[in-house]
């Protein structure tokens, strides 16, 4: 089975982190795939967690941790989404346009970092477009998660892709294949300047000369220099519809940096307007992108990690989306591991029974086994160690403390077990939270 079970790596100090990712004592979740979850305090190196992750399974000789029999085989599938414009996923190109070591067909990253400081929202949509477009994914046009990906973006489920090609001029491209064909290793650490297209890497140029016939390869050739420069796709519900090409010769001119994303029309629910799919708010544009990326690209054996999937949601959003994602890996992951790493209580409490939850905030990472339906309230005081006045937990526990108090029952062993729950609220709360001084009272044992 493809899981993680360890990461190690140094610390900014450059003290060596070993976290486990399974609990122990943990069951199997009856999916076929691990879940866990990473929560901690800025700072407590979640990102770099996630980012020695993808090193191990993507360049690493010899990972630390990973459960997968067949390795020495087949490479795991890594699918890296991200919430967050500051993610630390590892990209596959420098600014400089060298071909970093993630450079490899089963690395695939979904966010809109690019290089190290640029942003896109172009780039997520063309990688998913590389996916959607693949002939054995037609069937997932019908998946419940495509027409959900449309709802939360308050969409019609069908939009007009239009691609440009890159090639302005004849000489520009000479014989396609023969061109891919004559990648090398080295030709990786070639500046881009000095490149002949297409722009690929030697470990994808090998992999597309296995995924592609000659016919499609000319037919992109004869598409880029003999056709028109734009392309017009439409996808539905039906699958992608392109009256110029097939949709697999698209998707090649999109893996080879040949065809590149001009405009995405969409039209709105409510009002039938028709606009650019990139005046979406954050939120709707996070939605449509994380699931539609999920849902094309997830295969049955992979690890999927997903950094801050909060981010520009709405609390209702947060468990959505993640009821989406469990709805993917449950109808695609026959093994795998879904890793999430977040800061919301709502996430954590939308985990699946049995999911494993690491906390970093402590030098020693804290592992606990996930009990599906925990409240808010209850997961900002346990497990974020964020309380008020105003948390059901809190004020249900110190009421129970009143009571014994109200009686004088101070010995009761009820009373004498509740002592660390209310020390610990008491130092979850703000410095001017009324409810200090009512705890600091109880723990005195003076009535109230």
């Amino acid at each position: 089975m493809t899981v993680v079970n360890t990461v190690q790596f140094k610390t900014w100090h450059g003290d060596l982190k070993h976290i486990e990712l399974l609990h122990p004592e943990r069951e199997l979740l009856g999916h076929g795939f691990e879940m866990s979850l990473i929560t901690g305090e800025n700072g407590s190196y979640k990102s770099t967690l996630l980012n020695k992750i993808v090193s191990d399974l993507v360049v690493s000789s010899k990972p630390v941790g990973i459960n997968n029999d067949q390795s020495h085989m087949n490479p795991v599938q890594l699918l890296c989404i991200s919430g967050s414009l500051a993610d630390r996923f590892p990209q596959k190109e420098l600014s400089s346009g060298v071909h970093t070591a993630f450079d490899v067909p089963h690395y695939t990253y979904f966010g809109q970092r690019v290089f190290s400081n640029l942003l896109s929202k172009k780039a997520p949509l063309e990688t998913m477009l590389s996916y959607a477009l693949c002939p054995s994914r037609i069937e997932r046009y019908k998946w419940q998660f495509f027409s959900a990906a449309h709802k939360y973006a308050g969409i019609y489920p069908s939009i007009n892709y239009v691609l440009n090609s890159r090639v302005t001029k004849r000489q520009e491209l000479a014989n396609l294949r023969n061109e891919i064909e004559r990648k090398t290793p080295d030709s990786d650490s070639a500046r881009a300047s000095s490149r002949s297209l297409p722009d690929v890497s030697y470990a994808t140029a090998q992999w597309l000369l296995a995924e592609f016939s000659h016919e499609e390869f000319r037919d992109l050739e004869n598409l880029l220099t003999t056709g028109k420069r734009r392309v017009e796709l439409t996808i539905d519900s039906d699958g992608p519809h392109c009256s110029q090409v097939s949709s697999n010769v698209l998707r090649l001119g999109l893996l080879t940096d040949l065809l590149s994303l001009a405009e995405v029309k969409i039209n709105k629910i409510r009002s039938g307007e028709t606009f650019s799919i990139y005046e979406l708010s954050s939120g709707e544009f996070h939605m449509f992108t994380t699931i539609m990326g999920i849902g094309f690209t997830l295969v049955d054996s992979a690890v999927l990690l997903i950094d801050e999937p909060e981010n520009n949601l709405h609390p209702q959003w947060q468990r959505d989306l993640m009821s989406s994602v469990y709805d993917i890996c449950e109808k695609v992951m026959t093994e795998g591991h879904l890793i999430v790493s977040t800061h919301s209580p709502l996430i954590v409490g939308s985990a699946l029974e049995g999911s494993t939850l690491v906390d970093l905030t402590d030098e020693e990472a804290q592992l606990r086994i996930v009990s599906y339906g925990a409240s808010s309230d209850e997961l900002l005081l346990s497990q974020f160690g964020v309380g008020s006045s105003r948390n059901r937990v809190v004020v249900d526990t110190v009421q129970r403390a009143i009571s014994f108090v109200e009686r004088g029952d101070f010995n009761n062993p009820e009373f004498e077990l509740m002592t660390p729950k209310l020390q610990y609220i008491r130092d979850s709360l703000t410095l001017e939270d009324p409810m200090i001084d009512i705890i600091n009272a109880l723990l005195e044992k003076d009535p109230v």
